[in-house]
């Protein structure tokens, strides 16, 4: 179903039902790919043996190791939002949460600290001078979901753009891929590198509501059918309007009617209902394999790290 048209009333509250899909980890836990990734990583930090020399050089690779034990420990799910600059990321996010916690405007890098929410904000550097947004909400059993939100594609070069895109994705367990119309070249090629860290990925045509509706849908069709049948499969593309504009009119002190826009109610139900799906299809499953598999790259690299101290050490 298209955004903007209405959906009809199931009775489901869907905030609600993203909570149930958290708080429902207890019963997750057990599936024996969760148990195996527990076992894997505590087995592996358990059996690192390190010289005070070689604790100090790997002390980053080892603390990732030991934040994605964390990260099983917790039921933590990672959603991570990219895009260009003026797509709507922050929008979109703060859509999701109910609550204006991300920035939004022409400029990124401030967000609103929110002194009463049952959201933690977090800045988190991923290269010099550039930083993510991580807002993440716990719910009672400790279980937790993030939402990370990365500067914009085309405010970073191409080696940070490539080193970000590769920190956060790795970790990440979904990824939403924001445009906001047809797909540019450098939107594309980024999407392309994406798809290459193998995680699910939804690719989110914002701001439909700035089109009329049979536009929307042809670019929508031109995507599909055209410019991203490679990279994305239909099942994984969605429409949205994080912040609709509307006309809204009031009266004046002189009786006349003037028209202004606002901001109307967010149009991302059916978003949340891919969200869902994503969830509700991997579960714990899909943290525990992207947890995994990162952290074989991460042992790899402790190894080789700790290989070549060694022989530097017995050169001198």
């Amino acid at each position: 179903m298209a955004e903007g048209t209405p959906t009809p009333n199931t009775g489901v509250d869907l905030a609600a039902e993203l909570d149930a899909v958290v708080r429902d980890f207890d019963d997750l836990q057990t599936e024996l790919t969760y148990r195996q990734a527990q076992g894997t990583l505590q087995t592996l930090l358990e059996h690192l043996t390190l010289t005070p020399r070689e604790s100090a050089d790997l002390q980053s690779e080892v603390q990732e190791l030991t934040g994605l034990l964390t990260k099983l420990e917790q039921a933590v799910i990672q959603i991570a939002v990219f895009g260009l600059v003026g797509r709507g990321k922050s929008s979109l996010l703060n859509a999701l949460l109910g609550s204006d916690v991300f920035a939004t405007g022409p400029t990124h890098g401030v967000t609103q600290q929110l002194a009463t929410a049952p959201w933690q904000v977090q800045q988190e550097a991923i290269a010099p001078e550039q930083t993510v947004w991580r807002v993440s909400s716990r719910t009672p059993d400790q279980a937790r979901i993030e939402l990370i939100d990365t500067p914009g594609l085309d405010e970073v070069n191409g080696a940070v753009r490539e080193q970000l895109a590769q920190q956060v994705a790795q970790t990440a367990d979904l990824i939403l891929f924001v445009v906001a119309g047809d797909i540019t070249r450098r939107e594309y090629e980024a999407l392309a590198a994406l798809r290459q860290v193998h995680k699910p990925i939804l690719l989110v045509f914002n701001k439909v509501d700035q089109y009329p509706p049979a536009d929307r849908q042809a670019i929508f069709e031109v995507l599909q059918e055209h410019r991203l049948h490679t990279l994305i499969a239909p099942e994984e593309m969605v429409m949205a309007a994080a912040a609709p504009l509307v006309a809204q009119a009031t009266r004046r002190a002189d009786g006349r009617l003037v028209t202004r826009m606002a901001r109307g109610e967010p149009q991302i139900t059916d978003l949340k209902l891919k969200i869902l799906d994503v969830l509700q299809r991997e579960g714990l499953a899909l943290v525990a394999l992207n947890t995994l598999l990162y952290a074989d790259d991460l042992s790899d690299t402790i190894r080789e790290k700790k290989l070549h101290l060694r022989d530097r050490a017995l050169m001198r």
